[in-house]
């Protein structure tokens, strides 16, 4: 564990060492250090305890690549203390009048594990209206040859100076492909559903920290799948209530 956070941090202050003259330019960076209480994604519990999640991007001129990291912090799974997933990421944000669309890659590897890496391509797309809807399409171009579409929206209550309440509603959606794939279910159907709500706060600037709690559930046939799966298929649970906390420094 410590040689992971050395190695990451180490990764920071380079790449600030690195792009520090260009920074007041057209570059862009972030990196990120989360802690949760499980690693949920599209509904599917990875990990039912505490995980250590680091991200690191960097964009120009509207180019971007990005990495994100699972670390296990407990021995659930057999990996506790190494990477399980890493995911590096390429895209290309495109602004346009009250619509900002996002192209990408993203290549799923599992180091430490016997599962297979994927890769997905995307389009995303959010609007600046009221409740801020969103929605993702991606498509797994590698193991699965199916696609997942993810709707959202979202809007934030200013709580006092500086301080705001995030909520967030998403709906997930999969095709035969993608639900046969994680969950042995043969047809196109609603997959999950998310709840979030989140408190960013800046006590310095290009520093924010934040808490988060979030509630998701499979629906229907997956829903059904995990259930009667006796802990056999994403730790038998449909729907998680986690929560975390992450600390990011952008400039």
């Amino acid at each position: 564990m410590k040689k992971i956070l050395v190695t990451f941090l180490a990764l920071v202050i380079l790449s600030i060492n690195s792009f520090s003259a260009l920074a007041l330019g057209p570059l862009d960076m972030e990196a990120e250090l989360a802690v949760n209480s499980q690693y949920v994604w599209r509904g599917m519990v990875a990990n039912d305890e505490a995980v250590l999640q680091p991200a690191l991007s960097a964009s120009f001129l509207g180019f971007g690549l990005g990495f994100w990291g699972n670390v296990d912090l407990s021995d659930v799974n057999g990996y506790s203390g190494e990477f399980n997933e890493v995911d590096w990421i390429l895209t290309y944000g495109l602004p346009l009048p009250m619509v900002d669309l996002e192209f990408g890659l993203i290549y799923y590897d599992f180091p430490n594990t016997e599962a297979t890496a994927t890769a997905e391509a995307y389009v995303s797309g959010s609007m600046g209206i009221l409740l801020s809807p969103s929605l993702e399409i991606y498509y797994d171009f590698k193991e699965v040859d199916g696609s997942y579409i993810n709707a959202g929206i979202s809007h934030g209550l200013e709580l006092s100076e500086g301080l705001n309440l995030d909520l967030g509603a998403n709906l997930g959606f999969g095709d035969s492909n993608y639900n046969t794939s994680y969950f042995g279910v043969d047809s196109s159907s609603a997959s999950d559903f998310l709840l979030s709500a989140s408190m960013p706060f800046h006590p310095i600037p290009f520093f924010t920290i934040t808490p988060s709690v979030n509630y998701s559930m499979l629906m229907g046939d997956n829903k059904e799948a995990v259930d009667d799966s006796e802990g056999n298929l994403y730790k038998g649970s449909s729907d998680a209530v986690f929560y975390g906390i992450s600390a990011s420094f952008s400039f």
